[in-house]
């Protein structure tokens, strides 16, 4: 074979080899990724509807819901239902705020029929490494003071960070990643309302 034609053959042959295993590691890469996630997803289920606040198996009685404008959903969610004796007791909501310093921050936020919240998990974030993260519960308690609250206890026009005016902590020096979060979890607990209200009209 002619080595002018031999050499662009080799070439070629090369960067299919190449660009075959860059799509793989990719696409194993991107599973791996949703593996974790979904783990994670279902150790905080154990947190957001703690084992005495239902019967129910959680993943069968799970159902789909896309929000964009009021959960910042940018594709179909999963949202998780706890029931005792097969009436609601608690819901995991997701929502995903795009206003975090570094992109898109997803929630979930455990809240019981009563509006009052049993934990709120960060899923994933991308946040400043020792600034914006401290929203992650590994990283700091900032995440805590969420939990037990509600709407009750405080209104809409004081669930902000106390740099807006607000009664929630914020985290010195890193204000716009507390206050994302902050307002996602009130939009969620305004859905958790609507969502309950239109239960209530069914029954």
């Amino acid at each position: 074979m002619n080595r002018f034609i031999k050499i662009p053959l080799v070439l070629a042959i090369v960067t299919f080899l190449t660009s075959a295993l860059l799509m793989v590691s990719e696409d194993l890469t991107h599973e791996k990724i949703a593996e974790q996630k979904k783990m994670l997803l279902l150790q905080s289920l154990k947190q957001l509807i703690p084992a005495e606040l239902h019967d129910n198996d959680l993943i069968a009685d799970a159902q789909t819901i896309h929000h964009p404008e009021l959960l910042g959903h940018r594709k179909p969610q999963t949202l998780y239902i706890g029931k005792i004796n097969n009436k609601i007791s608690v819901l995991a909501i997701p929502a995903t705020t795009p206003k975090g310093y570094s992109g898109d921050i997803d929630i979930m936020v455990g809240i019981k029929t009563n509006g009052e919240i049993t934990v709120v998990k960060i899923l994933e974030q991308h946040e400043t490494p020792g600034l914006g993260d401290l929203i992650i519960a590994n990283k700091s308690d900032w995440i805590q003071q969420f939990s037990n609250q509600s709407l009750h206890l405080t209104n809409l026009k004081n669930w902000k960070v106390e740099r807006d005016g607000g009664v929630f902590d914020q985290i010195s020096g890193a204000t716009i990643s507390p206050r994302a979060v902050t307002e996602a979890i009130k939009q969620t607990l305004l859905y958790h309302n609507g969502f309950m209200q239109n239960i209530g009209e069914e029954t």
